[in-house]
């Protein structure tokens, strides 16, 4: 094959002569500056009522600790309630007790407090209390996107100048361009803050590590070629 043929098969848009289609791609790396916690509490007991209870005076002293760290009203919402019996494990499989299930989702707008807030709803709620997930993502991420354009574009251009010249041809002006979704922020399974937290035992703090989160941007481009 040669290398004009090898161009058009692989950079000439067929659809659109004297055309070259590309795709471009641009990453930024950003560091995130919000974590949204899920916190729950679990509780057994002999009977519902006193379930219910106890769940009720842990999630209060939890949402008062959660509160006094400076984290907003707005920011705390309820995400699940649950209350369901526990059988023997016998034959006669009658009820034994009741487990209720209380948690919430807490969107902590300063990642330095991340660790202070985890370690405070587990003081105030004692054994009871479950950190179920912990996801750290860019609440305003367009200057990002923005530079990932920039580099989305860059990117596509200097493909689009490398199959004009395998092909002889001159690249001329842009005819379209169709951007492409973001990659989203990925969350920190807390399987890995156990580990994390086993490996530095002698620090009494929750070890937190947000890490950066990835922006990217695809961007199909179709220059005019002479």
């Amino acid at each position: 094959m040669s290398l004009i043929s090898f161009a058009q098969a692989e950079g000439i848009d067929h659809n659109r002569p004297h055309s070259i289609q590309v795709n471009g791609m641009g990453r930024v790396s950003i560091a995130p500056d919000k974590a949204d916690l899920t916190l729950a509490i679990e509780i057994q007991a002999k009977s519902a009522e006193i379930a219910r209870d106890q769940a009720g005076a842990t999630m209060a002293a939890l949402l008062k600790a959660i509160k006094e760290s400076s984290v907003a009203d707005k920011d705390i919402q309820t995400h699940q309630v649950s209350l369901y019996p526990i059988y023997k494990q016998d034959a006669a499989n009658k009820i034994n007790g009741y487990q209720l299930a209380n948690s919430v989702t807490i969107c902590v707008r300063d990642i330095s407090k991340v660790s202070t807030i985890i370690d405070s709803a587990i003081t105030a709620g004692g054994n009871a209390v479950r950190l179920q997930t912990i996801n750290f993502a860019i609440d305003n991420p367009e200057a990002a996107l923005a530079q990932a354009r920039e580099k989305a574009y860059s990117n596509a251009h200097a493909k689009a100048e490398q199959y004009a010249k395998l092909a002889g041809i001159t690249l001329g002006r842009i005819m379209h361009i169709t951007e492409g979704n973001s990659m989203p922020p990925m969350p920190v399974p807390y399987a890995e803050m156990s580990v994390m937290r086993k490996a530095t035992s002698t620090d009494n703090s929750t070890p937190i590590q947000a890490g950066e989160q990835e922006v990217s941007v695809t961007a199909e481009v179709i220059f005019g070629t002479e």
